[in-house]
C-alpha cells in the first residue's frame, strides 16, 4: 500500500464524522437507586498533570446510559480515531522504509530530516495558502500607496 492511499484513507475517515480527541477513553460507573436498581452511565475521561506533575483521570463530558445518543457517536468516534492512528503508524513505517538512511539518527540531531507526518503536511499546506493570502493582500497594499502616491496614474 503506498503513502498516497493511506493519506487518501486517513482523510475519507476524518470527513466521515467526529474523530475522539487523542488519549480520550469511554469509563463507565454504577449508580445504585434506593430502590436497589443499578443503573450504568458513561463518561469521557483523559489523562491531565496537576501541579505536582502526577497524574490525573479527568471527566471531559458526560455521555448518558450505553444506548444514548452521545456515548454511541463517541463510541464511533473513538473507533475513527483508532483507525486513523492505525494508518498513521502504517504510513509512518512506509516513509521509513522509503527513507532509511533517515531512520538512525545522532541523539542530539534537530529532526530536521525526518519524513513528515500527515499532521505536518497538513500544517504546511495551511501555512502556504496563509503565504499566498498574504502576499495578494500585499500587493494591494502596494497597488494603494503607488495610487496614493501618483493620483494622475
Amino acid at each position: 500500500m503506498n503513502a498516497q492511499i493511506l493519506e487518501q484513507q486517513i482523510d475519507r475517515i476524518e470527513r466521515s464524522g467526529v474523530v475522539a480527541p487523542p488519549n480520550t477513553w469511554i469509563s463507565s460507573y454504577v449508580v445504585t437507586k434506593k430502590s436497589g436498581k443499578s443503573y450504568r452511565y458513561y463518561r469521557l475521561m483523559t489523562n491531565k498533570r496537576d501541579k505536582e506533575g502526577k497524574l490525573k483521570k479527568k471527566m471531559l463530558k458526560y455521555l448518558g446510559a450505553e444506548d444514548s445518543k452521545a456515548t454511541l457517536k463517541m463510541v464511533a468516534a473513538i473507533k475513527r480515531r483508532n483507525r486513523i492512528q492505525a494508518l498513521q503508524r502504517q504510513l509512518k513505517r512506509l516513509m521509513e522504509q522509503e527513507q532509511p538512511q533517515l531512520k538512525r539518527r545522532n541523539r542530539g540531531s534537530s529532526g530536521v530530516n525526518t519524513p513528515l507526518t500527515c499532521f505536518d503536511r497538513m500544517l504546511l499546506v495551511q501555512l502556504q495558502q496563509q503565504l499566498t493570502e498574504l502576499i495578494g493582500r500585499f500587493e494591494q497594499l502596494e497597488r494603494k500607496l503607488k495610487k496614493t502616491q501618483n493620483p494622475s496614474a
